[in-house]
């Protein structure tokens, strides 16, 4: 299998059943779609994208629309592989997560990574899911695997993560706890406690009545306890993010973080590729 490239989006795996066409019709839900593939073909199991789907999480690429998205499915899932969702077949939520892990875009695949671990998944399935896999597949499975976390709560947070990774920046703690003077928590998207920085982001919902409001206090009152808080969107992340990497490398060297010479000149290379790739 060649590799897919690091950040973009991978272009869907189509069905393998020889029923397509005009019963499929474009507009209808995902589920829907895969449900006319079975009823022609009952040897097809949703996989990829479409499992991920019918088991109730979204790790569809950032804006595509699902009633748009070409149905994933195959008849060569081995029947340990195979659970049953709302009475269709579809790949188990282990072998879900396996396949997202591989085979999508990393940014994709560790978003889809974080959603399937704070759902909850037995190791000891897992660990199944993973033994088949060889070569190119299971490196990057096993790649996306060590770089996700359950604890974050959305896909943007999942991105930004990786991105501030794969720049060779410190990682910072998901869903970090700050405590107010009253003794109330706070928590920030990302942040350092160390040096008092964190990271925020704002999505187009956020900039309108009492949730920017109630964000814009809670940045407020971080500030006046010595914190510092960069506050992304979805265009920063995910289309440019030389500016903020940049921003949050020169924050942490200003708070106190003594890289080498040799792992800041890495940094700075890395912070470029990533720009490049995302451009």
């Amino acid at each position: 299998m060649t590799q897919q490239p690091m950040y973009r989006t991978a272009a869907p795996v189509m069905t393998d059943s020889p029923f397509e066409g005009d019963l499929l019709t474009a507009g209808e839900d995902l589920l829907l779609r895969f449900e006319t593939v079975f009823e022609s073909d009952f040897s097809q199991v949703a996989t990829g994208r479409t499992a991920a789907w019918i088991h109730g999480f979204d790790v569809l690429p950032p804006g595509a629309d699902q009633r748009e998205w070409p149905v994933e499915s195959s008849s060569d899932p081995v029947l340990a592989d195979v659970a049953v969702v709302d009475g269709l077949p579809v790949t188990t939520l282990a072998r879900t997560l396996v396949d997202c892990a591989a085979d999508l875009p990393r940014l994709e695949a560790v978003a889809a990574a974080d959603q399937f671990l704070r759902a909850g998944i037995e190791v000891h399935r897992l660990a199944d899911a993973l033994e088949p896999l060889q070569g190119e597949r299971l490196r990057r499975a096993n790649a996306t695997l060590l770089a996700a976390d359950p604890r974050a709560e959305s896909p943007m947070e999942s991105w930004t993560r990786c991105l501030i990774a794969d720049a060779g920046l410190p990682a910072p703690v998901p869903q970090l706890r700050v405590r107010g003077p009253n003794g109330r928590s706070r928590f920030l998207d990302l942040g350092w406690d160390r040096w008092r920085i964190g990271v925020e982001y704002d999505g187009m919902a956020t900039h309108f009545g009492l949730a920017a409001e109630t964000g814009d206090r809670r940045r407020h009152l971080l500030q006046t306890l010595g914190w510092e808080v960069e506050v992304l969107t979805a265009s920063e992340v995910m289309e440019h993010p030389r500016p903020w990497l940049i921003r949050l490398r020169d924050r942490l060297l200003r708070k106190g973080w003594d890289p080498s010479a040799d792992d800041l000149h890495d940094i700075n290379a890395r912070i470029e590729e990533i720009a490049l790739a995302l451009r």
